[in-house]
């Protein structure tokens, strides 16, 4: 996906749309650096929180 040229320069992020999405379901994508991989997590916003607010999680992600 990041190979390709759109017209508007290289592409930064993958993402899926609004559509299909359930609590819980993790999509993973090729990532933009090589051997990189990107994962889009959907979640209920309370269960996002919480989950920002781990230390150990945030730690280990970059967004």
């Amino acid at each position: 996906m990041y190979g390709n040229d759109f017209g508007w320069g290289r592409p930064v992020a993958l993402r899926s749309g609004s559509s299909n999405k359930a609590d819980g379901l993790v999509s993973v994508y090729e990532g933009g650096v090589d051997g990189s991989m990107d994962l889009e997590i959907s979640l209920l916003h309370e269960t996002m929180s919480v989950l920002m607010d781990d230390m150990e999680f945030t730690e280990a992600i970059s967004y």
